[in-house]
């Protein structure tokens, strides 16, 4: 069984936000990580691109967007690494939600 990885860092002018579970985090509750490695599932996180965007865009995006890095392995190995530049997932926000719930937190995106 391999070690679970769940990181996600937002970064922008003025402001930044992350999410990390690590060995030396505190214990979460098993049906709280449970639940969000079935959410991820369901929001289709597995099948996200490696990079967004994923197409060129028509014009060079802004210096001072959003910047964003997510790391995720589950217990079985299954993982993801993708990245963007003011480029998201169309579910995102709710990958968001499901974070602000597993860490107790109350991140606004």
């Amino acid at each position: 069984m391999k070690e679970e990885v769940i990181e996600l860092e937002v970064i922008w002018y003025g402001g930044q936000f992350s999410f990390c579970l690590d060995k030396n985090s505190s214990k979460i509750n098993e049906n709280k990580l449970n639940h969000f490695w079935k959410r991820v599932e369901e929001l289709g996180v597995w099948e996200w691109h490696r990079k967004y965007p994923y197409w060129t865009p028509k014009y060079q995006p802004l210096t001072c967007g959003r910047d964003w890095k997510l790391k995720l392995r589950d217990k079985n190995g299954r993982a993801i690494y993708c990245s963007g530049y003011e480029s998201f997932p169309r579910k995102f926000k709710y990958l968001i939600k499901e974070m602000n719930i597993l860490f107790d937190e109350e991140v606004d995106f």
